[in-house]
């Protein structure tokens, strides 16, 4: 087939993220869990599609040209994030090989074509697949309640705040997760840069669209939530909309983002896309250089995370375990150990990890120590156990868990986390949670100092 000169480029990206993909298909599992399957990120679906309609047309238009020689930055961003991603995928890492595997997409643009920052923004704009955008989540909540909180003051309805819960006299609000307005956020970034790449090219205008963009995502959830709160004390807490707060949301929210465009085409000064095509291209930049491709193929290749799950086991087995454990979801295998203290039989557990990005880790952010049913009293860090006391109804009961890694133990992920980037590098990945359960009653502070001498 006979592919006119200024596609060409455009077939060089496809084919680059294509090879980049299937050398880290472990790495897209994790993000087809975390993203593309949460709420939170169901914009994801669209950013591939819009990634490389953007490559199509600077393709079109010419601005996605080969190089022809070898860029030494580009050669160094390639190998810098080569080598995270290798170490960040070993020691199981998330926002680690996420950002490792985005900068392997930036940096093997950058080696191929040459740098202007069209070319290096729609490989950027592949942040907003990754679920990464979590961290903020804490931060939005506290800024919510304080703004709600300042807002319900304006009303004549009694409302008492305590922690991220809003009381008033039908009932209690919780500023969870999801009212942080994290999703808003995302949408107005992803949406906003796009229309500045597209559209405006004065850095000063880029900045104030930007900031409007995001302080009416933030306005926008306040308003929703205050809303919500005032719908819910006039019907009683009977509204559909008290289950279905969402949909509410976005209703505000896109009227919103119709004014912000309209607003922005008064900013714009210049459309990208509408740039006549060029044509002058030299032979040269048809096809990328020889030396080029051979460095970054080799890089992805070596740092690849689809590799590495070849060659190790992928089991997943376990023996008979009681209903009392905690909730891991993804493991390699679970063996239970004989266990007691003070002639009183525990439960005590050994959950194994073999190191691969699609069989979990002992501090993957949704596994759950505390058995289903139960609630955590207090907890503390004794030695390299963490230890916690449970309650359920009338019952209370004692927990501890470790996580090891080539026999070193540590009880906060924290310090787990350093652990294992550590001993990556010394070629260990393989890693272990022990959790035992241990009935204590009114002895529980008795347990804790049995549990303590077994270590």
């Amino acid at each position: 087939m006979n592919i006119p000169n200024n596609y060409k480029p455009f077939v060089g990206v496809v084919l680059l993220f294509a090879i980049i993909s299937l050398l880290n298909i472990p790495l897209l599992a994790t993000l087809w869990r975390h993203s593309f399957d949460d709420g939170t990120y169901s914009h994801a679906y669209l950013i591939p599609f819009i990634v490389l309609y953007l490559y199509f047309k600077l393709s079109e238009i010419g601005k996605l040209v080969y190089r022809d020689k070898l860029s030494s930055l580009s050669i160094v961003m390639l190998l810098v994030s080569g080598g995270a991603l290798f170490v960040t995928s070993n020691a199981q890492i998330s926002i680690g090989f996420w950002l490792s595997f985005l900068a392997i997409a930036v940096a093997g643009i950058h080696t191929l074509f040459r740098f202007n920052w069209y070319v290096i923004f729609p490989a950027c704009f592949l942040i907003f697949i990754f679920p990464l955008w979590g961290l903020l989540t804490n931060i939005l909540q506290d800024i919510s309640v304080i703004a709600v909180t300042y807002m319900m003051s304006f009303t004549n309805i009694p409302t008492y705040v305590e922690a991220q819960y809003i009381t008033i006299p039908s009932g209690v609000f919780e500023i969870a997760d999801g009212c942080s307005g994290l999703r808003y956020i995302i949408v107005s970034l992803a949406i906003s840069s796009l229309f500045i790449f597209l559209y405006i090219n004065n850095i000063k205008k880029a900045l104030i669209f930007l900031s409007i963009a995001i302080l009416g995502a933030l306005i926008t959830n306040w308003i929703r939530i205050t809303a919500l709160i005032l719908i819910g004390d006039y019907t009683e807490m009977q509204s559909s909309l008290m289950e279905d707060h969402n949909t509410f949301g976005w209703y505000l929210y896109i009227p919103f983002m119709f004014l912000l465009f309209m607003w922005g085409n008064k900013l714009a000064n210049h459309d990208l896309l509408s740039d006549t095509p060029n044509n002058i291209a030299s032979a040269s930049s048809v096809y990328p250089a020889r030396v080029n491709t051979l460095i970054l193929f080799v890089t992805i290749i070596i740092s690849s995370t689809t590799l590495k799950s070849l060659f190790l086991n992928d089991l997943s087995s376990s023996t008979e375990i009681s209903e009392i454990k905690p909730i891991i979801k993804r493991y390699t295998t679970v063996e239970q150990i004989s266990s007691s203290t003070a002639n009183t039989p525990d439960i005590y557990l050994k959950y194994f990890f073999n190191g691969t990005l699609d069989n979990g880790k002992p501090t993957a952010h949704d596994n759950i120590y505390i058995p289903l049913g139960w609630h955590s009293i207090n907890q503390e860090i004794i030695g390299s156990w963490m230890y916690v006391t449970i309650s359920n109804k009338e019952k209370t009961a004692l927990i501890r868990y470790s996580f090891e890694i080539n026999n070193q133990k540590r009880a906060s992920s924290g310090s787990f986390k350093k652990l294992r980037i550590l001993e990556t590098l010394k070629g260990n990945s393989e890693t272990y949670l022990y959790w035992q359960y241990s009935d204590c009653s009114n002895r529980c502070d008795q347990k804790k100092k049995l549990l303590q001498q077994l270590n």
